[in-house]
Parts: C-alpha cells; structure tokens; sequence
C-alpha cells in the first residue's frame, strides 16, 4: 500500500540549525523539500568536494589489470584522492603530448632528424628551407627561381622533399603540392616526447589499477563528502531570520509520534499538515510478504506509482508472473532459474530477499506453465523417449477435467489415438465454440486455442483496471466514474470483436447494445459539465480512443507470439540435431550445440519478457486504470555512511 504522508514544518532557535539537522538525520523519518532554492559558496565548495572524489573514484579501476598487484594499505582518503588527482592530471598531459608527437610524425617523418633549429640557423645566413608534400598532377612540381630540392622519400599521401633557395625570400615553387609547417621541435624530440608519455600513461594506468586494492577506501570517502555536502544543502534550503530557522519535509504518518517525541526532547516547533493539493509528495510503499517481490521490479525498471495514484503492486506481480511463464515457456529453463537462484542465495544471505523471491516466483510459475504444456527443452517422445514421463496428462491420477483443460490450452491435440479421442469428446462439449476448435486428427494444430487464451488474460487484466478505476473516482467524488464504466463495457466489446476478427468466433447478439451503451455514457460522461467548454475537444478524440481499446486487447497476442517464438526454436534445432543422437561423437557435438542455442534462447526470453511483459503492465494495463507512473520514491533525510 501507499503510506499516507504528513507534511511537517520544524522550527528551531537560529542557533541551532546545524544540532537540529543533526538529529532529523538521525531519526531518518522526514523526506526534505527546499523552503527556497539552496546557494552559496559553503555549498558550491561541498558539491565541489563531492565532485572530485566521485571523478577520483570512477578513474580507479574496480579490479586490478593483469600482472599488478593491488596494494593493501595506503595513506588516508585525502592524500589518496590529491594522488589520483595528481596522476590524472599526469595522464592528461601525457595523453596531449603523445597526440601531438604523433601527429608530428605522422607528417613529418620522411624527413628524418630534421630540426628547426638548423633550419632557423641557415635562414639567418640567407637560405630558405621548405617543406612541401607532392601530389600527382597536370603541372609538375617546380621552381620558379634559383634553388635546390631535396627528395626524402615517398608513401601512398605523395612524395616528400624539401626545397633550399637564398635570397631575400624562398623561391617560389608551381604545381600540386602541400606546403608543410616547420615543427616547433626537432623530429629526435618529438620521439623522445611519445615515448615519454607512453611511460607517463603506463605508470599512471599501474598506479591506478594498485589502488583498486583500496577502492573501498576512497569510497567510504565519497559516502562522506557526500553527507557532508546534503547537510549542506538541507541548511541552505531552509528559512529563517536572525532568531528563527525553519526546516520541511514530508514524513509517513505513522511515525508522526517518533517526529513529536524528539520535537519535545529538543524544543522543537513542530506543525503537522496533510500535504496540499499542488504539494509534490514522495511514495513510500508498504509491501506485505506476497507483493514485497515487487519491490526488486519497481527497482529495476525505475518505476514508482504517485502519491494520489494507486498501489498495484499485487496485481502487477500476478499477472507478470503469467507472463514470464507464457514468454519463457519452458519447465526446463525455470528448473535452472530456480537453481541458480538457490546457489546464489546460499552465496548471499545477507543480502535483500526480494530479488531472490521475485525469481522463485517466476521460476515457479514457469515450471507450472511449462508443466501444463509438457515443454521441456523442446524436446518430444518422438526424440526423446523418457519424456514422457515428463507429461502428467499421461497419469491416470490426474482428474480428467483438468487433464483435459490442460490439453486443450497446448498448441496441438495429443498424437496418442486413445487419449485423442477422449479429449475430442471434451472439445466438441464446449458449445460456445466454433467447430474449428475442436481438432480433426491427433496431433493436430490447435494454436486458435492458446490465442483465445491470450485474449481472456487480456479482458479480465483490463477489466481490473476499469473495474479499479470506477472505485477510484468514486470514492473521490468524480462524476466521471461513468465513463470509466463505459469503457469497462467496451473492453467487452472489443473482446468479442477480437475473437470474430481474429478466431473466427460469432459476436453474441448483445455486443452491439453493449456498445451503443458504451458510446452513450463514454460521450455524456468523459468531460464533467463545469470543464465542458476547456475539454470539448476530448469528446471527438474518443474515436481514436475506442480504436486504442481494440488495440490494447489484441496486444496480449504477443504473449503467444513470443512464447511460441522461442518454442520453436528449440523444436527445431532438436530436430535438425536428432540425426547426430546416434554415435558418441554425435552426441557431443550436439549436445555442445544445443547448449549454445539454449543459452540464446533464455536472452531471448529474458528480453522478451523486459519488453513485452512489463509493457503489458505498464501500458495497457495503466492506461485503463489511469496510471502514470509519475510518483518518486521516500527518501527520508539520512546519514548514508554509516
């Protein structure tokens, strides 16, 4: 749930701000919002501290390079963060003066040792040195004067040569050329200067790598500067005059009485609100053992519900679960989650359990999903004999309803003729369904059957939506509420459509009144009649809106699309392979081979459910609920060095 929020107001004695800081840092309770815009030179030169050991920090490798050994001891934070200042610092220089050097002799050395200074010299004396480089042309390079060339060699750019003339001025030279600048250093000081830096850089780059040993250190540093630096920033934001100073922020209301007790033991002024309408107010999310999994996914994608908005928590976590299971589809590839999560978390006890509840949970629902599908590595009896063990529609224990409702969302009819008729019987008693769902011959396609599926998923995830959303507005008094209702009874609509356009299933007579009452409520209703003449424009736009409906239902289909995607890869590299099953050798080469079209199977999978899995919950299920996603997380005022 959403834990409500009070807004605070605490009033300390001028005197004291720093002490009274001090203390609401301690209690970790209260999220700061800024009485004004903090400034000032205190702040500049503690963001600018913070600043230069965060660059310090990202300079230093956080595992030392091969051949280095990492120091483990070393000189306080602050000399280590002046060192690696320093060493950067070097590695700049070093960096501008090998790219000078090279570009030096990149175009200049043909020429050898030359040396400007020798060239000065003899220019005092009346002789002109030029350097040009020649390109083929129509007009070839000559002098239009007294004077000498000199050839020192030629690459794929052209043909170096210099020109020596006396007189008052160089002799004028016609043409396709490029005259070359005269270097400001001898080419002998320009190789001294690279292989210089590269000494530099490789000194500095072994430095750097032998203080990963004490990364740890400079990182405490950071978490300090860092306190430092929002201490001063909280100060800089509060109000006050000579005698009084005032701090704010937002703090969970159940731990209003924790804010009053130390009010009390400091002397504190202390006014408690409920945050304004235009108020900007953080969430904090109370997760219950069964939604708490949620919380490692709200932190991975980077979402948070808004104050006013809802906690979806529970819901998004079931149907994503579904998901996951109907993209990676296979009871294999979830046994393996499963167990890596296991080993990890044996690695890792103190680590937060919610990641590793969020992957029991989706490697659970896979291996279930993949269970009722008898999917496992793609593998078939046909291929592999002892699956069959694997499919439990082959056990007599099994009640036959579910034996059957377990067959009937697989993608094709079982290929045992017994069984196949027993099923066939099952199908033909679903009345509601046209004849093209029930199978002619075992083993036949039945892909209608899990895309019905999909679209059922789809109506009852959007019915909550609207159904939640209807409850939203009225309990908050909106007059709206009815359209929501009205798109409630078009999600319907558009199912039935869905199923005709795409299953070939007759849309019951009652779906058009539906519809009829659908436009009718979503037209009087969408706009509240005091907002009638700002929003008019939103009643035309209801066409695109109702097209977006129909949209959002066939959207779900990509849950079939993508877990058949990956099913059929697998199904067909085993049969492409099968004929190696029969040597040793074969099996091997094989077996390497399927490992590796596995393994990118699970990206595949992985990535299908990052796009497709959280856009489902995201989009179109938000989108009928009205959610933005638009909250920012509680982040209460802390020391974060502990």
């Amino acid at each position: 749930m959403i834990t409500p929020m009070k807004k605070v107001t605490v009033l300390t004695v001028a005197g004291a701000v720093e002490e009274t800081l001090q203390a609401l840092r301690t209690l970790e309770i209260l999220h700061l919002t800024p009485l004004q815009a903090a400034a000032g030179a205190k702040l500049n030169k503690a963001r600018g501290e913070m600043n230069r050991v965060q660059k310090a920090l990202e300079v230093v490798p956080e595992k030392a390079p091969k051949g280095v050994t990492p120091v483990k001891e070393a000189a306080p934070a602050a000399s280590l963060i002046d060192e690696i200042q320093n060493l950067v610092a070097e590695s700049k220089q070093a960096e501008i003066d090998k790219e000078q050097a090279e570009e030096e002799l990149t175009k200049l050395s043909m020429f050898k040792n030359l040396d400007p200074a020798t060239a000065a010299a003899l220019q005092a004396k009346g002789i002109y040195v030029k350097l040009y480089q020649l390109h083929d042309g129509k007009i070839p390079f000559e002098l239009e004067g007294e004077g000498s060339i000199e050839e020192f060699g030629q690459d794929e750019n052209g043909k170096y040569v210099a020109v020596l003339s006396r007189g008052e001025a160089p002799v004028a030279v016609k043409g396709n050329f490029t005259e070359l600048t005269m270097p400001q250093k001898s080419l002998a000081e320009y190789r001294e200067m690279e292989a210089k830096a590269k000494e530099t850089l490789a000194r500095v780059e072994k430095r750097l790598g032998e203080l990963s040993g004490v990364r740890e250190s400079i990182e405490d540093k950071l978490l300090e500067v860092g306190d430092d630096y929002r201490m001063v920033e909280a100060e800089a934001s509060m109000v006050g005059d000579k005698n009084v100073a005032a701090v704010q922020g937002f703090c969970p209301a159940p731990r209003v009485g924790e804010l009053e007790k130390a009010a009390r033991e400091h002397g504190w002024g202390l006014l408690v609100d409920d945050p304004a309408e235009d108020d900007d107010i953080p969430t904090l999310l109370t997760y219950s053992k069964l939604s708490r999994p949620m919380q490692f996914l709200y932190d991975i994608i980077g979402i948070s519900p808004g104050y006013k908005e809802v906690d979806v928590s529970a819901v998004f976590l079931c149907f994503f679960s579904i998901f996951f299971a109907m993209i990676v589809g296979d009871s294999a590839y979830g046994l393996l989650f499963l167990g890596l999560a296991l080993f990890a978390r044996s690695k890792m006890p103190k680590a937060n359990p919610a990641g590793f509840h969020f992957i029991y949970l989706m490697s659970i629902a896979t291996i279930v999903w993949g269970v009722i599908n008898a999917s496992f590595l793609g593998l078939s009896p046909a291929l592999a004999g002892w699956t069959y063990y694997l499919d439990i529609t082959n056990y007599g224990w099994l009640p036959e309803p579910l034996k059957n409702a377990m067959l009937w969302i697989r993608t094709s009819a079982p290929t045992d003729p017994a069984k196949f008729e027993a099923y066939k019987a099952f199908a033909q008693s679903i009345t509601l369904l046209p004849d093209s769902f029930v199978p002619k011959a075992a083993g036949a396609s039945q892909m209608q059957h899990i895309q019905l599926f999909c679209f059922c998923i789809a109506v009852v995830h959007l019915s909550i939506a609207h159904i939640w959303n209807v409850c939203v507005r009225i309990k908050r008094k909106d007059s709206t509420f009815m359209a929501q209702v009205g798109w409630l009874i078009g999600c319907w609509v558009m199912f039935f459509l869905a199923c005709q356009m795409v299953l070939g299933i007759d849309m019951p007579k009652f779906v058009i009144p539906m519809f009829i009452v659908e436009a009718v409520l979503l037209v009087l209703f969408t706009v509240p009649p005091k907002r009638l003449k700002q929003d008019f424009i939103s009643i035309p736009m209801l066409v695109l809106d109702v097209v977006n409906s129909f949209t959002d239902v066939i959207s779900y289909i990509r849950l079939f699309a993508v877990g058949m995607s990956g099913a059929a890869i697998a199904e067909a590299f085993n049969d492409m392979l099968s004929p190696l099953f029969g040597s040793a050798v074969g099996i091997a080469g094989a077996a390497f081979l399927l490992l590796f079209v596995h393994g990118l199977n699970i990206a595949l999978a992985v990535m299908g459910v990052a796009v497709h899995a959280v856009r489902l919950n995201t989009l179109e299920f938000s989108n009928g609920l009205g959610q933005e996603w638009s909250g920012f997380a509680f982040a209460p005022f802390a020391k974060q060095k502990n």
